[in-house]
């Protein structure tokens, strides 16, 4: 018999997230990270993000901070408004108190409604958009099954062929919505072409590391960052 689903957990405290991301800041603190600014890396599932952030760390020496990490260890099993709320909250904290030198990276990012890229970009951070869509489904299911069949896919053990393309139809639609939303807001997106994976990925981690030290000099930070949104806000 199909177990249950797990029981819904209270959202944690700001004690609990505070102490949480005092410790995650000594992690980062730690390793180091460089004086170029932070930045977010989101996007459609299966276009690259982990890939291009990995690629743009070693570049840079951003340390990366994964939004599934953090999922995990403070709202993984809330409800859905309350793992709203408390992401919200908590890269909010986390990104006032590093605005240089971390690269968060996680499709949960851009989970509707978006609020946390429109936060973020108007602070100065810099957020950035990966994904498919100016190709095909057909193109992007082929590369989908070219992938697995030669590298370890989470999709092997959930879906067949045909769920692949589901998938692949799903991943072009999402991405033609993120593209327009990245579009509508004045935001970076890429397209990823899947069929030269690899020098796609090398190629927008190079384009994000110059963006990134072009900028370095005019990045705001802390309390001045905070100071620029109130300026840009509308009244």
């Amino acid at each position: 018999m199909p177990q249950p689903p797990a029981a819904k957990t209270a959202p944690p405290g700001q004690r609990t997230i505070t102490t949480y991301l005092q410790g995650l800041s000594e992690q980062i603190a730690a390793a180091g990270p460089p004086a170029l600014p932070s930045v977010l890396i989101s996007g459609t599932m299966r276009c690259g993000k982990t890939r291009v952030a990995r690629a743009l760390a070693a570049r840079t020496g951003h340390v990366i901070v994964e939004t599934d990490q953090i999922r995990n260890a403070l709202y993984g099993n809330c409800n859905e408004a309350d793992r709203r709320r408390v992401m919200k909250y908590t890269f909010r904290k986390l990104l006032l108190r590093w605005p240089k030198g971390i690269l968060v990276e996680g499709t949960a990012l851009m989970d509707t409604p978006c609020e946390l890229p429109i936060w973020a970009h108007r602070r100065g951070l810099k957020f950035v958009t990966i994904g498919y869509s100016d190709g095909s489904a057909e193109a992007k299911t082929r590369d989908l099954l070219a992938f697995r069949a030669t590298h370890q896919c989470w999709t092997r053990k959930v879906m067949d062929d045909a769920g692949v393309a589901r998938l692949a139809r799903k991943i072009l639609n999402r991405s033609k919505e993120l593209e327009a939303f990245c579009a509508a807001h004045g935001m970076d997106y890429h397209h990823l072409e899947s069929s030269r994976f690899h020098a796609e990925c090398a190629r927008i981690a190079q384009e994000i590391e110059t963006d990134l030290r072009q900028t370095q000099q005019g990045a705001p930070s802390g309390v001045m960052a905070r100071l620029a949104f109130w300026k840009r806000r509308p009244r």
